[in-house]
This record gives C-alpha cells, sequence and structure tokens, in this order.
C-alpha cells in the first residue's frame, strides 16, 4: 500500500473507498463499473453509501428506501452455512458465488467487492477459512474488480496480526482503518491505496475528488503515531495472539459446556460465543428474548462488559457475545471475566431454559 488519506470515521473512510473505486475505473475508462458487493451481515458504516454496502439488517431497517440497492452474497460462515454444506466438502462455495454474481451482473457494471476479513458486529468474530480470500482475488482480479479491505475493526494488531488480511496473504487494492489507530482517544480513520490503484491516477488526472474538514489533523495524527510506537515497542501485536490463545482455549472449556453456547469463534483479541436454544439443532433463541443483550447485562452486574450483537440467522434471529479486550490484559483478567461471563450464563439458562 503506497499511498494513504486521512479521513474522520469508518464510516467515512468506507465512503471514501467506494469513491476512490469508482473514480479509479472513471479513470480506466469504464464509467459504467459502479455497483459495490458486499455480505450478508457485514457492516461497513453508518452513513448512506456505508449502510448501503453493510449487510447488517438492524442497522438498515429505518432507511431502506434511501439506500443503494447494492448486491450481496452470503458470508463464509461455516457454523450458519447458507448452503447447508460442510468444509472441506463445500468447495468454499460461498467464495464462487462472488464469481456467479458478477457474471450475472455484467462485470462492466462491477466496480469493487468490500469485505471485513474477520466478521465484527454482524456475524459475530466470523473467521473465513483458508482457501476464501486468495479465492475472493483471483474472481476480483479475473474481473477487474478492485477488492475493498474494512480492517476498522480488525486493524492494528486486534487479530494477533498486525491487519486481519494478513492471515490469508493477500493484497487489496484499498484498504480502511480507524478505530485502533488512536486507541479511539481521538477521531482519525484512513484509507490506504495498492500501487496499481494509484499509479492510474498518476497517470491521468493525478487527483482525488476526495476531502473533510478536519481529515489529517495534527492532534490525531500525533494520536496514531503515539498509538502504533507503543504498539511496536511494547510488541502488543504478539501480545494480541498470546493472550488471544489463551482466551479461545479458556474459552472453550469453560463456556463450551453450557447448553446455550452453540459456536466460539474469532482470532487474536477478538472472540464470539453464539448463543442457541438447541445446541443440537443450533435453533437460536427467539428475537424477543434479547438473548445476548441480557447475557451482556448479567456480566455487567458482576464486572465484566461483553458487546451483544444479533442477526447472524439471515440477519432476523441469532445472538452472539463478542469479547474484544486491550492488548494489554492479563491471563488472570481473563479467567476474571470468563468467571463472570460463565456464571451470567448460568444464570440467563435457569430463566430461559426451562
Amino acid at each position: 500500500m503506497t499511498r494513504i488519506q486521512f479521513v474522520n470515521s469508518g464510516s467515512e473512510a468506507t465512503e471514501s473507498a467506494i469513491k476512490l473505486a469508482h473514480q479509479f475505473h472513471i479513470e480506466n475508462g469504464n464509467p459504467t463499473k459502479n455497483l459495490v458487493i458486499s455480505r450478508w451481515q457485514g457492516y461497513h458504516g453508518m452513513t448512506v453509501a456505508a449502510l448501503s454496502a453493510s449487510g447488517y439488517t438492524s442497522r438498515r431497517a429505518k432507511f431502506g428506501t434511501l439506500l443503494f440497492s447494492w448486491p450481496k452474497i452470503d458470508p463464509p460462515l461455516c457454523y450458519r452455512c447458507p448452503y447447508e454444506l460442510s468444509y472441506p466438502k463445500c468447495n468454499v462455495i460461498c467464495a464462487k458465488a462472488l464469481d456467479r454474481l458478477i457474471n450475472q451482473l455484467g462485470p462492466q457494471y462491477v466496480s469493487a467487492f468490500i469485505a471485513e476479513p474477520i466478521g465484527g458486529a454482524g456475524s459475530g468474530a466470523m473467521v473465513p477459512v483458508p482457501e476464501y480470500y486468495p479465492m475472493i482475488r483471483e474472481i476480483c482480479d479475473k474481473h477487474g474488480v478492485l477488492f475493498i479491505d474494512d480492517e476498522v475493526i480488525c486493524g492494528f494488531g486486534r487479530t494477533g496480526k498486525w491487519f486481519g488480511i494478513d492471515h490469508w496473504g493477500v493484497q487489496p487494492d484499498i484498504m480502511t482503518t480507524a478505530k485502533g489507530m488512536s486507541g479511539a482517544y481521538t477521531p482519525i480513520a484512513a484509507i490506504l491505496v495498492s500501487d496499481k490503484v494509484a499509479k492510474t491516477f498518476e497517470k491521468t488526472s493525478g487527483r482525488f475528488i476526495n476531502a473533510f474538514t478536519t481529515a489529517g489533523n495534527p492532534v490525531s495524527c500525533a494520536a496514531a503515531l503515539a498509538v502504533v510506537d507503543i504498539i511496536e515497542t511494547e510488541g502488543l501485536v504478539e501480545r494480541s495472539v498470546k493472550m488471544g490463545e489463551y482466551m479461545h482455549k479458556q474459552a472453550r472449556q469453560r463456556l463450551m459446556p453450557h447448553p446455550t453456547v452453540g459456536d466460539i469463534r474469532g482470532k487474536g483479541l477478538i472472540m464470539g460465543v453464539e448463543l442457541v436454544r438447541n445446541k443440537a439443532t443450533k435453533e437460536p433463541f427467539a428475537p424477543s428474548v434479547m438473548a445476548a443483550a441480557r447475557v451482556n447485562r448479567l456480566a455487567m452486574e458482576r464486572g465484566c462488559m461483553v458487546f451483544p450483537t444479533t442477526g447472524t440467522v439471515e440477519g432476523a434471529a441469532g445472538d452472539v457475545i463478542i469479547m474484544a479486550p486491550p492488548y494489554i490484559i492479563t491471563e488472570s483478567h481473563i479467567d476474571d471475566g470468563l468467571d463472570m461471563v460463565d456464571a451470567a450464563l448460568t444464570d440467563f439458562e435457569k430463566e430461559f431454559l426451562k
């Protein structure tokens, strides 16, 4: 990634990336390439284009008529495979779906594919299989479609790599990042651009039409530089690997025995625990139960805050609690937190598994 433009938030970064991809195709003489493909249960922000690219049903609900009708493919969530297949016999059909959709739409109309490398709120820390992103990269190249990698959640060490996509060894065309850049102390985000995209602009207009009043302000940039220095000097990416392995191992031992815990997934220091009413059938709780929110409240009463989210079952049901602790967390803190979540699940089950 050889160019960068600073903005103020993850939503702005998504908007900017979508605009950049569209202008890239205009500069290359392909102005009809303007559709953005994304995934259901993906989340990319709350501004109009960012929400249009998001497949997070509950956050789209009030704005349906305002949003662009951009096409989406199903998420690579093996626990709830939309094709009712099992890996590896599935031949990663969830990635091949992108190729089919581009062919059906017409490659001449498709600008970009945007995805979170590891799922966030909409899919509860979903981790695609090893072949997924190499296949996505090949499909995008085949059709002249740009791959936008949304690192707002995963970037800056959260998953045990500097960026989530590094787990697959795949090079995106455009990368968005925010949140972890400044430790959330000051607003800052960015789009990073590959040499391939940058050189197109150098050969043509040389200018990307995009500007925000406080983008790149020195206070936020100073905070981001300080964060990067701390991550590097204190080895926090490596710590994310170590503490993440401990957290996932302990969570499987302590939480998986619960009758309401159907799946535990994630990488590094992001972990999703999917809650189910029936472990054998994967039946979710009714949305009216608000299972994730209730477990979060019960955990908070004991001193541990998790992130409750819903929508893993076709956007309408399915509860997950996400754990994403700070990189400086210790093993004893993880133990304490899991004890609190363990107790919260027990209390929840007493009330709702009668």
